[in-house]
Order: C-alpha cells, then structure tokens, then sequence
C-alpha cells in the first residue's frame, strides 16, 4: 500500500495487487517470443488472485521448494499493464515500466544510466541495504566495452568506478590491487559455465562421451584461471559443499582426461562424418566466454582431430544465436555453445540445474525438449524432466539433496545434455575508494552489477 510507479510510467499510478498478479502471469506470453526467463522460475505457479487491493495470493500447481526464493528473481519485476500493452507486449521499447529507485533515462549500445526515483517507496523497518532517505546514489552510469584492456585501462584512470566479478581474474585483481586508490576484494564463487550441445544432433551418446573425456580440466583451471579453480558439476559448487551435489573428488573421476579414448570413440561412431567441423558461437564481452571456446577448440582439434570453427559475435547476436530454432523445432547454428546464467544464484535446483532441463535452458538453448522430432532427444528429455520435478517437489532437504545428486550422477552416465566446465574457486570485484558501504560479503551475487543498484546505502565521498 502507497507504492507508486515512476511518474513516467502510467502516470505515476498506485501500484496495485493487479499489477502483481499481470505481471507474475504474463511468462508464458515472454516464453513464446524466445524469452531467456525460463520455466524453473515460473512454471510452479498456477494462477494468482487478488481477493483485494493490497492483497496477492499465489496458488501452486505443485509444490515447490524454491518457491519463496525465486520471487526474488529480477524477472518478477512488476510493472504496468499499460505500458505492456501500449508497446505490443514488447518492453525493449521502452526504458521504464516499474516503480524501482531508479529511472532508466539512456539506453545506448554504448551503454546506460539511470537516475534515482524521487518517489521511490519508503517503509518501516529498513533491511541492512535499505535507508528511508534513499537510495543515496544519484546516478548510475554503465559502459558497455567488449574490450577487457579498455575496461582496465578507464578504471585506472578513474572513469569507472567499479568493476564488476565478469571482468576480474586472480592476476588483474593483483596487479589492481597495488594502485592507490582502488581496493579488491574477494569472496567464494557460487557460479557455473557449460557447454552446451545442440541436442537435435549430438543424440550418439558415444559423440558426447568422446568431447567430454577429450577436455584437460586440469589444463583448464591452470591457464585460465591461474589455478584457482574447481571442477563444475551441475550444480554451483558451493551447494555441492552443502550436499547437493557432487564433491571435487568424485567430480575428478567421473571427467576424467582420456584423449586415447575420446578419438577412439570418435571414429568408432563416425564423429568425423557426422561433423565434419564443429561449429562453436561466442562473444568477448565477457572473456572467460572466450577463452575458454578457445581452449575447447584448440582440445578437440588436437584431441580428436576435429576441425572446429569459432563465430565472434556481438552480446545481442551472441544471445540470438541461443534461442535460434526453437520456435521452429529446428537444428541451431552451432554444434557445442559455452554459457552460464547469473541470475537466482541462491537456489540450487536452479544454478546450473537450469542448462539441464527443458523448462530450464535445456530446450530453448540446448534443444532438449520432450517434443523433438529427434526419438533419443524426447526420451532423454522427459527423464532428466521427471528427475528435475522430483526434487523441486521435495520438501525434507535431505531427501533432496539425494534427488539433486541422482540428478548430477544421470548426467554425468549420459554425458549431457550438456558438459560441466571448471569453474573459478574465488571471484573479485574492484572499486575506488570514493564507493563507500560497497558489499563486499555478498558481492559476487551482484547479477553481474546489477544488484548494486538494491545497495541502497552504496555513497560517493567526493
């Protein structure tokens, strides 16, 4: 009650327990026009009703475990049927549509920057991050520069303020470190990065065996992230720590190297004929994306004697080339893709999980869906589905995690639908030392910058 939308947006109505309930049903809709928000999120969710003004209550399809967590999720932004409908359901066209603390006012391929809300919502009691007065930030300025020395070099000479955990490994936040002026900082990483198969070709379990035994790990983490690093599962490392998943030791076993093997199976089941080159999609805006294609590459080729071919694209078509062929049930125009997903860090069904399962990333991305034309793919599909739904519907958190780990085992006998990469042990982040309050226990589950914007105690000493 008294929360109100920018004033740009619907007039600067109240925001109303209608707008919660469009806003928490209009997935679907996204879902249809190649939305990346998936269905682990909101598929749980049968319908939403508004026995008032100021009231939601969310009715279940099934239980979920995650249920409360994932409302936490940037992609139950409420915003304003209105503004929706004006644009034909396509909120790329406008720069606002909610009631947050901050207004976006440019929206460039350069980059943005958003101004805080003079009406943002004020309440009792604050949470740690949130003051009454705030947020104190004016302004946020955010440049998007795919090259990583160019970032580097503006920090230094004082045109960024902070560098977010996308652009910093062991070696920058050392060298970084020793400037006067910034301070690194460094927290446990919570992330994942796999390769995903196009699901609609790679139905030999043999092909996918033999690219999985034909990657060195240990070369992985030791030239890409300097040794700091773990093997992946696919579940984040941190929640395998807490017994949903694997540990390092049984990771090793089950990823073994064994390029003897991984050629052997190649030419066993016709790999060469079946890809003739294996094409690969990526993207330099985030580095690790691209190094670590690189590596993969320069592994299969030496490894199984597979030509491979690399497409550098920009984030937008990097992101297109994902989703291509899903309406359509149709192959994409890659063979094996390098991603992660940075958003709901916190939940395990969901970190990493998601690449797995259809109502995941697992068919919009991966092609793994219990509709494909492909009999393996559907059939693998609908198991890895029914492995998923058990576990989220799975109150007792022991039972779970048992259903969690039955999951990592499946994939790793199937050796897919997609391969678990080396993950870094540690993440950092830099900041000047004018940035006052920054986070630094929670800040690797910043959303790659985003979730700075929630710190709303963050203060500039000028």
């Amino acid at each position: 009650q008294g929360v109100k939308f920018q004033a740009d947006v619907a007039n600067g109505r109240e925001l109303t327990a209608e707008d919660v309930a469009y806003s928490y049903t209009r997935f679907p809709v996204a879902l249809t026009k190649g939305s990346q928000v998936n269905q682990i999120q909101w598929g749980w969710i049968d319908k939403v009703e508004t026995p008032d003004k100021y009231t939601v209550v969310i009715k279940q399809k099934n239980p979920f475990a995650s249920n409360v967590i994932s409302l936490g999720s940037s992609a139950f932004a409420v915003v304003a049927k209105e503004v929706v409908d004006a644009n034909g359901g396509d909120l790329m066209k406008v720069m606002n549509a909610g009631s947050g603390p901050y207004r976006m006012v440019k929206r460039e391929p350069t980059g943005t920057r958003y101004e805080r809300n003079p009406n943002y919502f004020q309440h009792d009691p604050p949470s740690p991050t949130y003051v009454k007065e705030g947020p104190y930030i004016d302004a946020w300025e955010e440049s998007i520069i795919p090259d990583p020395a160019t970032i580097k070099a503006k920090f230094l000479a004082g045109e960024l303020d902070v560098l977010t955990v996308v652009n910093i490994d062991r070696l920058v936040a050392d060298e970084l470190g020793r400037e006067k002026g910034i301070k690194v900082v460094k927290g446990p990483a919570n992330g994942h990065l796999i390769m995903q198969f196009d699901n609609f070709k790679w139905t030999d379990k043999r092909l996918r065996q033999a690219v999985w035994m034909a990657i060195d790990r240990d070369a992985f983490i030791k030239n890409l992230y300097l040794g700091e690093g773990l093997y992946g599962g696919p579940t984040a490392s941190e929640f395998a720590k807490e017994g949903y998943g694997l540990s390092q030791e049984e990771l090793k076993k089950l990823q073994a190297f064994n390029p003897g093997d991984a050629k052997k199976l190649w030419q066993e089941a016709s790999g060469s004929q079946t890809f003739p080159t294996i094409r690969m999609v990526t993207m330099q805006a985030i580095p690790i994306f691209a190094t670590a294609t690189e590596f993969v590459k320069k592994q299969l080729e030496q490894n199984l004697g597979v030509k491979v071919e690399v497409e550098v694209v920009d984030p937008a078509t990097y992101v297109a080339r994902a989703v291509a062929g899903f309406a359509e049930k149709a192959p994409k125009p890659w063979d094996l893709f390098i991603a992660w997903e940075l958003s709901l860090q916190t939940i395990p069904d969901y970190n990493a999980l998601a690449h797995y399962v259809p109502v995941g990333y697992g068919a919009i991305f991966g092609n793994l869906r219990p509709d494909s034309p492909k009999s393996e793919t559907a059939a693998f599909a609908g198991r890895m589905q029914q492995l998923w739904n058990a576990q989220a519907q799975e109150l007792n958190p022991e039972a779970r995690k048992q259903k969690v780990q039955e999951i990592v085992r499946v994939i790793h006998q199937e050796y897919g639908p997609a391969i678990p990469l080396p993950v870094p042990e540690f993440q950092y982040a830099a900041f000047r030392d004018r940035v006052k309050n920054y986070p630094e226990k929670d800040f690797m589950y910043a959303n790659a910058g985003t979730g700075l914007f929630r710190v709303q105690d963050l203060w500039l000493d000028a």
